[in-house]
């Protein structure tokens, strides 16, 4: 017996009642969905619950049982979802219906992404289909105010997953009263094929608590930005360990947000060229403040060498010198930051041509 649950990394827009999906029925590959060889697969049927479930109820790792079947026992590695767009919908919290493009009508299979494959044994399992509401449905990307449905769906074995679960509160910086944040967005990253995803989001509630939920062992980057309109600044956190069964506490406190500053430009290059380098300076307002002076330093002179400029010292030019590891700072008053930039040796054939 293998059930499948629904779950979603809750909705970030607070002007939204319902997000209603109709799901008609959920399938199970052992075969690996490469994208166009869906057609060709062979597809175990779970359930067929033809129902519509509102995402919005669906939040801190709370689940929908669609239902559930026995299917022969074995390794899969690809998940399927058939949904009915044409009774599908979004609801605004005045009651009205929102307009979104499901891209296409009728019905429509959508693919879910299978980190690892799901381990169906004698005894079954429970796969967890988690729906990312805020990813999945973008608002006004073309202007005409409506969503665009582009599924970010994943699959996991519950079984073999932790959670990530805490409080976000702010601090007495900047004037502001201490205590939780409602309506915060955290996410968690994964490495995956040396690329880092959001593998899950969530929202704190008016207690500031967050869950996320149904995460596969490993090592997570965890960001919290704040509701919209806030003075408070984002916080990162690169090392938090997720462990099979476990529900890992991570708790957050943001400060209000002073402004920033960020070096763009190349964290490698090869010997004996030269790169360009550009800082974008951010206000207290979230503005980005083009008059900003910026003041460059090489701290390590033998490897980089720097050029500046009068005219605009928002933008530098870093020479290699030689095979090694440099930092390049630039600083703006009190806001500051450090690329730091590997050199290696040039194998290319051709002359050395600054860039």
């Amino acid at each position: 017996m293998t059930n499948v649950l629904l779950t979603d990394a809750p909705f970030p827009f607070d002007t939204v009642q319902s997000v209603n999906v109709y799901v008609i029925s959920v399938s199970v590959s052992t075969q690996a969905d490469t994208g166009g060889s869906a057609d060709s697969m062979s597809w175990v049927e779970v359930t067929a619950p033809h129902r519509q479930i509102n995402l919005l109820e669906l939040q801190q790792g709370d689940t929908a049982l669609l239902g559930g079947d026995e299917i022969p026992a074995g390794q899969y590695r690809a998940v399927r979802l058939i949904l009915d767009g044409d009774s599908s919908s979004i609801r605004y919290k005045d009651g009205s219906l929102a307009q979104v493009h499901w891209g296409g009508s009728g019905r429509q299979a959508i693919h879910a992404f299978v980190e690892a494959a799901v381990d169906v044994g004698a005894q079954g399992t429970d796969i967890v289909i988690d729906f990312d509401v805020g990813r999945s449905f973008h608002y006004d990307d073309l202007g005409d105010g409506a969503f665009n449905f582009v599924p970010w769906i994943r699959a996991v074995n519950r079984a073999e997953t932790g959670s990530i679960a805490g409080t976000v509160s702010r601090d007495t910086s900047g004037g502001g009263t201490a205590g939780p944040v409602t309506n915060a967005t955290v996410s968690a990253w994964g490495r995956g094929s040396g690329i880092w995803y959001i593998y899950s989001t969530g929202v704190t509630d008016a207690a500031g608590h967050y869950r996320l939920a149904y995460l596969l062992p490993g090592t997570y980057i965890v960001g919290v930005d704040p509701p919209s309109g806030s003075n408070l600044g984002a916080a990162l956190d690169s090392n938090v360990a997720v462990n099979k069964g476990f529900e890992t506490t991570h708790s957050v406190t943001l400060s209000a947000f002073t402004g920033a500053l960020l070096i763009q430009g190349a964290s490698s290059m090869p010997q004996n060229r030269t790169n360009r380098l550009e800082a974008f300076v951010v206000n207290a307002q979230h503005q980005q403040d083009t008059t900003a002076v910026v003041a460059w330093q090489s701290l390590d002179t033998t490897v980089l060498g720097l050029t500046t400029y009068q005219d605009s010292t928002r933008i530098a030019r870093v020479t290699s010198k030689i095979v090694g590891t440099g930092r390049i700072v630039a600083t703006s008053g009190s806001l500051v930051d450090t690329l730091v930039i590997h050199v290696a040796v040039d194998t290319s054939s051709g002359p050395s041509a600054p860039r």
